[in-house]
């Protein structure tokens, strides 16, 4: 892959990536802050355009005047170098990543897609918005990035940097789609924040390959009270692992419970501890219970070093609370499942 300019100024920044941690103490001072990270469920099956053909960019990619923007923050570097110090596997993200750089002006705002990757369940990409106004709530958009042409569960952490703006993360989830390649669309067409809207004409299009990985079959099942959890699968690169995982419920248990929702930990062969954050789920089709569900989730920063990995399945039955009694819920531990991570 030839190196863009954004990539070729970054490599000139001479900025020891030990040291980063105490540089970005001294050079902030105190200046960030912190915005809390928000997700948002977008209901599946909404019929959007569709896209016919492997998109091209249509932005300004890779200008000289995004070069000297970024050279102008050495303090950063790439969006996803700086995350690392709140996420640590985002630094497996920024070594694996595709450079974008592209660059949308509009109405005094200019915004800027840093970095993306995607891993065959999940797209994660890097974005800048370039202002010196500090906003006083979290920027939120009118509308969200689009995959082949659908929606996904959306979500995005942002932090603001005094003299750059707004630098943030967004994680596209799309495990009912998995493709080698794929197409992102996305017109934010407005930027809020508190009492003000931004109104502009930003537009970006970019394809992403999905990055190596080995699928490791499982097919293990626990029960208990009437609550069925079955690991199915999982993919691991070199930067996650994901896995899919059904919930099987007995009818029975739902007519004094309405919701189930099974759950995972896992702790790798050197005790390693990770969460398991799920990115999406749907009704499995023709079961004898509305809450029999198929998940999709994803453990972030798994250790190199790891040859097997324990997991840990939880559920939670419940009831929503109403006027009359508050909420009735109760959890549910199985027993534990254990994957061979080095595939013969």
């Amino acid at each position: 892959m030839k190196e863009n300019q954004v990539k070729t100024a970054i490599n000139q920044i001479s900025v020891p990536h030990s040291k980063l941690d105490s540089i970005i103490d001294c050079a902030i001072q105190g200046e960030k802050v912190r915005k809390k990270k928000w997700t948002f469920s977008i209901i599946k099956y909404i019929a959007t355009i569709a896209l016919v053909s492997v998109l091209t960019f249509s932005s300004a990619l890779v200008s000289p005047t995004l070069a000297n923007f970024v050279i102008q923050i050495p303090v950063i570097g790439s969006v996803f170098n700086y995350f690392v110090f709140d996420k640590a596997y985002f630094k497996a993200y920024k070594e694996l990543s595709t450079d974008i750089g592209i660059v949308e002006e509009s109405n005094g705002i200019k915004m800027i897609i840093d970095q993306a990757i995607y891993d065959g369940n999940m797209v994660t990409l890097s974005y800048i918005i370039q202002t010196n106004e500090q906003f006083g709530t979290i920027p939120s958009f009118e509308n969200l990035p689009i995959t082949q042409g659908n929606f996904n569960n959306t979500s995005y952490d942002v932090d603001y940097v005094k003299d750059v703006g707004y630098v943030g993360v967004m994680t596209l989830s799309m495990f009912e789609d998995n493709r080698k390649t794929v197409n992102i669309v996305w017109k934010p067409k407005a930027i809020s924040y508190d009492n003000k809207t931004i109104h502009g004409d930003w537009e970006f299009k970019f394809s992403l390959k999905e990055i190596p990985s080995i699928s490791i079959p499982i097919n293990k099942k626990v029960s208990k009270n009437g609550v069925s959890v079955r690991l199915i699968d999982a993919k691991k690169t070199d930067m996650n692992l994901s896995i899919n995982y059904s919930q099987v419920i007995d009818p029975n248990l739902l007519e004094s419970m309405e919701y189930v929702e099974a759950e995972l930990y896992a702790i790798d062969n050197l005790g390693n501890k990770y969460k398991v954050p799920y990115n999406g789920g749907k009704g499995i089709v023709d079961s004898d219970s509305s809450e029999d569900i198929l998940w999709n989730a994803t453990i972030h920063g798994l250790d190199k070093k790891a040859t097997s990995l324990t997991f840990y399945p939880f559920a939670h039955i419940s009831n929503l609370p109403n006027e009359s009694s508050e909420n009735n819920s109760k959890r549910i531990d199985f027993d534990p499942i254990t994957i061979n991570l080095k595939m013969k």
